[in-house]
This record gives C-alpha cells, sequence and structure tokens, in this order.
C-alpha cells in the first residue's frame, strides 16, 4: 500500500514539474517556451475577466433600453378606436381629419379604424390586425401625441431579455477573440521555434551521427 501511495505521490510531483518546465532556467529552454508561459498566463487572466466584461455590456444595454421603455410609455397613449361601418368606411376615411389617403383603396389588407387622439382630435385609418390591442372586451390602440399610429412601446421585460442576451453575446465575442488571439501568437511562436531548430541544425553539421565522423 506504501509503495502505490510513493508512485501515486512521485507521478504528481512529475506531472507538476513538467507542467512548470518553462518557468524553471534548463538547457532546453528557449526563449519562445518562456514567451508562451506567459502567453499562456496572461490569457488565463483575461478570460477571468470575460464574465465582468459581459455583466457591464448587459448593464450598459439595460440602462439605456430602460430609458427607451420610460420615454416611450411617456409619449405613446393606448386609446380606445371602432371600427367604421362598412357602408360609411369610404366616407369617414375622407372626411375626418388626419386619416391616410389610402385608406379606403388599402381597406382589403386592415380595418378601418376611427379613434379620438390625445390632441381630441378625431382620426382614421387602416389599421393592420398586428397593431390593435384588446383589452377588457375594447379595441385599443397605441398612438403618439399628435394621435398618429405608433408601435406598441418597448416594456421592461423585453428589455431585460434584450440586455441579458447582449451581456451573453459580448462575453462570448470577447472569449472568442481572445481565444483566436492566442492561437495565431502560438502559431508564430511555433514558426518561429521551428526556424530556431534548423538553424541550430545547420551549426551541428550534416555529418553529424555518421559513422567515422569523428563523432
Amino acid at each position: 500500500m506504501g509503495v502505490f501511495a510513493y508512485l501515486s505521490a512521485r507521478r504528481r510531483r512529475t506531472k507538476v514539474r513538467l507542467l512548470g518546465w518553462r518557468w524553471r532556467r534548463n538547457p532546453l529552454r528557449r526563449r519562445s517556451d518562456l514567451v508562451e508561459a506567459w502567453l499562456g498566463l496572461v490569457t488565463a487572466l483575461l478570460l477571468c475577466t470575460v464574465p465582468f466584461l459581459g455583466w457591464w455590456s448587459g448593464r450598459s444595454v439595460d440602462r439605456a433600453l430602460q430609458h427607451v421603455v420610460r420615454v416611450e410609455h411617456r409619449e405613446r397613449t393606448l386609446v380606445a378606436a371602432a371600427v367604421a361601418p362598412a357602408r360609411t368606411a369610404k366616407d369617414a376615411a375622407k372626411s375626418l381629419p388626419g386619416s391616410a389617403g389610402s385608406a379606403a383603396e388599402d381597406a382589403q389588407r386592415g380595418d378601418l379604424l376611427v379613434w379620438t387622439g390625445p390632441d381630441h382630435r378625431k382620426h382614421s385609418a387602416t389599421v393592420s390586425s398586428d397593431l390593435e390591442v384588446w383589452r377588457d372586451g375594447t379595441l385599443r390602440l397605441w398612438t403618439d401625441r399628435q394621435g398618429r399610429i405608433a408601435p406598441p412601446p418597448l416594456d421592461s421585460a423585453t428589455a431585460v431579455t434584450h440586455s441579458v442576451l447582449a451581456g451573453i453575446a459580448a462575453a462570448s465575442a470577447a472569449g472568442g477573440m481572445l481565444l483566436i488571439v492566442r492561437q495565431v501568437l502560438l502559431w508564430r511562436l511555433m514558426l518561429r521555434r521551428m526556424d530556431s531548430w534548423e538553424r541550430a541544425w545547420d551549426r551541428a553539421g550534416q555529418d553529424w551521427g555518421r559513422a567515422g565522423a569523428g563523432g
């Protein structure tokens, strides 16, 4: 039992020495080996900052989007609307102020709705069904301060989702770019190492190892 423990401990010490041989002075270590060791250490430290970068990016995007949420909810109003009767749809589209000029022509692509905007003026337009909002059995529309139809404002939950995805994307991009740069630098180091080995081989001479060459 003691023999197995001794061999296991010796194996662990050997692994540690093999992993850290680039940091110790020895005849086999070259400058490229030391550079590679420092590159691995710097890469590991930078990878530790990737989660913080993702968090910071997500927080920045969330602050910007939450500002957009507040502005849009302040500038847009949900007003009640009604469907214009079919027989008077064309007349309503022509007579009511603020109506779209092509409302009667586009009647097949949506409902001709009539509503009173925040400016207390009557408005009418052909509205696509994806802009209609039903609340408590009442048809409503999002409009701006002039009573013009506007897209629904951004809600806080959607803003949080976008900020989380932005943080994940930023962290993933930073981590991926860091690893790509590391691989490129390792490739360059390997090329320099191969050139160094080739020059050392040339200095050793072409007759090294031959029988009768005095070796």
